[in-house]
C-alpha cells in the first residue's frame, strides 16, 4: 500500500561527516550531502559518483545515492546500491529501510517487511520502519500486524499523521469504523490540507450512517482537490442514500466528465441503490 502522506526516510548519513576519507571523496560526499538536503536528486547523484569513485568502500555515499534514485523513481537501481552498502557495513539501519521502501515501490512486500525488520533490530526507535512495516502488512492484508505496527510507530513519534492514517486506513478493512474515524480526525489535526483522508473519513462515516457529517466531509476534500473524481462519486452515492437524487446526478455528472472510466465502474451501483426497494 502506498500512502500519499507517507514520510520520506530521514538519512542516518546525513549527519556523518567523513573526515576519514582520503583524496577526493570527502568532498564529494558533503557535496553530495548539501545537494541531497537541497532536494536536488539528479545532481547528488552525479556527487555520490565522485565519491564512490575515490573510495568505493564507504557504505553512506551507497546509502545516499541509493535513497536518491529512489527519490527519483529508480528503485531498482536503489535495492542495488543499499545491496552493495550492506555488504560492506551490515550495521546500518537506514540501508535496510531504504531498501525496504524500495521493495515496497516494485510490490516485493514479504522482502519489504524482511527488511523492516532488520532495520527495527538495529534501531528500535526507527518509527519510519514501523510505519512502513505496517503498510506492507497492510499490502499483504495482514490488518492485526499492521494496526499494532502503526500503534509502535505513533508510541515513538506521535506527532506521525500517516501513522494515524494507515491505522485508520486497517481498522476500516476490518469493519471497525468507529476507531478508523478516530484515527483519521487525529491525522487530520496534524495535518488539516490531506484530501485524501477527509475523503477517507467520509467513507467510514457513509458506513455509520452519519451522511450528514460524510457530506461535510467530502465538501471539505474537494475544496482542497477540485478535481479529484472519485471523490464526486462518493458524495453522489450519499446523496443517493439521502434521496437527493437531482444533486446526486450532478455529482455522477461531474465524475464522469473528470475521468470518464468511472462511468462504466460505477453505473451498476448507481442503479442498485437507485431503484425502489420491495
Amino acid at each position: 500500500m502506498q500512502v500519499k502522506i507517507a514520510a520520506a526516510a530521514a538519512l542516518l548519513l546525513l549527519n556523518l561527516a567523513a573526515p576519514s576519507w582520503g583524496g577526493e571523496a570527502p568532498g564529494a560526499y558533503n557535496e553530495a550531502l548539501k545537494l541531497h538536503r537541497a532536494g536536488k536528486m539528479k545532481e547528488a547523484v552525479a556527487a555520490y559518483d565522485k565519491a564512490i569513485k575515490a573510495d568505493p568502500r564507504r557504505a553512506e555515499a551507497f546509502v545516499g545515492r541509493g535513497e536518491a534514485y529512489a527519490k527519483l523513481g529508480q528503485p531498482e537501481l536503489a535495492i542495488k546500491d543499499q545491496d552493495e552498502a550492506i555488504k560492506l557495513n551490515p550495521k546500518l539501519a537506514e540501508a535496510y529501510y531504504i531498501r525496504g521502501s524500495a521493495y515496497d515501490e516494485i510490490k516485493q512486500y514479504d522482502r519489504a517487511v524482511k527488511d523492516y525488520d532488520e532495520a527495527i533490530r538495529l534501531n528500535a526507535k526507527h518509527s519510519d520502519a514501523y510505519r512502513q512495516r505496517g503498510s506492507a502488512y497492510y499490502a499483504l492484508g495482514q490488518f492485526d500486524n499492521a494496526i499494532k505496527d502503526f500503534g509502535d510507530a505513533i508510541r515513538l513519534d506521535p506527532k506521525d499523521a500517516g501513522a494515524y492514517y494507515q491505522r485508520g486506513l486497517a481498522l476500516r478493512r476490518q469493519g471497525k469504523n468507529e476507531p478508523a474515524v478516530q484515527d483519521y480526525t487525529m491525522a487530520l489535526k496534524l495535518n488539516p490540507k490531506n484530501a485524501e483522508v477527509y475523503n477517507n473519513r467520509a467513507n467510514a462515516y457513509s458506513l455509520l450512517g452519519k451522511y450528514d457529517q460524510a457530506l461535510q466531509d467530502y465538501d471539505t476534500a474537494l475544496k482542497l482537490e477540485p478535481k479529484n473524481a472519485m471523490i464526486y462519486a462518493n458524495r453522489g452515492l450519499v446523496k443517493l442514500r439521502q434521496g437527493k437524487n437531482a444533486e446526486a446526478e450532478k455529482d455522477f455528472a461531474k465524475s464522469f466528465e473528470l475521468d470518464p472510466s468511472l462511468k462504466q465502474k460505477l453505473e451498476p451501483v448507481i442503479g442498485a441503490k437507485a431503484a425502489p426497494e420491495k
